[in-house]
């Protein structure tokens, strides 16, 4: 019997009902539809700018495809950048869809989903590439880059860091 990958199923699950919510939400948000195609145009951009340097890595599952950590472009800033990209999209939908209800599911059950399978991929990550792991992980955010009056002394502090 196969592994079920509970991660990646109840996000999927979760982005799923999202959109239908979205769509069906009778409660409408007084803003133009475009405001959200733009916005989700931004999010679907930003993830094949992801999907350029995760290439065969991204099929769905949370355990680790590469045999090597992926620490060039986007995430250089963050660990998560594609999962980033998927709450960038779905708000997109959301407010696309002009949707109430689908704003707050995004922000109870979908965000949330995205969370966990990002502290999950973090754990199978550690557990693969182990110092490796946790040099990047010190130096990244999970979802947006470190940034701050640390982050700022640090890079100031290190010649060629930038």
């Amino acid at each position: 019997m196969e592994k079920v990958d509970l991660p990646s199923l109840f996000m999927v699950v979760a982005f799923t009902t999202n959109m239908v919510i979205g769509f069906y939400d009778p409660i409408l948000i007084s803003m133009p539809k475009e405001v959200g195609l733009i916005v989700l145009a931004f999010g679907s951009l930003f993830f094949a700018y992801v999907l350029i340097y995760l290439r065969s890595g991204f099929f769905g599952e949370t355990e680790p495809k590469l045999d090597h950590l992926v620490t060039k472009g986007p995430y250089r800033f963050c660990r998560h950048p594609q999962y980033l990209s998927f709450i960038i999209m779905i708000l997109g939908f959301d407010l696309m869809f002009r949707s109430f209800l689908g704003i707050v599911f995004t922000f109870a059950v979908s965000i949330p989903s995205v969370v966990h399978r990002g502290r999950a991929e973090d754990k199978l990550l550690k557990s693969k590439f182990k110092e490796e792991w946790e040099r990047f992980a010190e130096k990244t955010g999970f979802l947006f880059p470190k940034l701050g009056i640390l982050e700022l002394k640090r890079y100031k502090n290190e010649p060629n860091s930038y």
